[in-house]
């Protein structure tokens, strides 16, 4: 039964933490692209705390790209053009992943070193 939970526990906080699930598995070099963070000015991602670094970088790029707001979740109020951002909610689903993670996340770090992102 507790095995069962905790299997439970470790896909649904897999699936809820975009960030992390687009990142576990990544090369060595990644297209921004191809890990849909539109125009962001970041360079690398750590592996460890990957999916929290990766709303970092949907943050850290042009305002109001796709990634950053949500318009399902949030209308803009007439004096805030941005909404909410979508990465600031799954920031904090990313975090719960990414502990769950840590030890494959450090042996990933010291393995391959740090996601290079290019910018096709």
């Amino acid at each position: 039964m507790l095995r069962r939970l905790f299997a439970v526990l470790i896909v649904t906080a897999g699936v809820s933490g975009c960030g992390s699930v687009r990142t576990l598995d990544s090369e060595a070099h990644e297209s921004v692209s191809d890990l849909k963070l539109g125009r962001t000015y970041c360079t690398e991602l750590p592996r460890i705390y990957s999916g929290v670094a990766y709303n970092f970088c949907a943050l850290h790029g042009d305002p109001g790209g796709s990634y950053q707001r949500s318009a399902g979740l949030s209308p803009p109020l007439p004096d805030s053009p941005q909404g909410l951002y979508w990465p600031l909610f799954d920031g904090l689903l990313s975090a719960a992943t990414d502990t769950l993670v840590l030890p494959y996340t450090i042996y990933r770090q010291q393995r391959d070193g740090s996601i290079e992102l290019t910018h096709d």
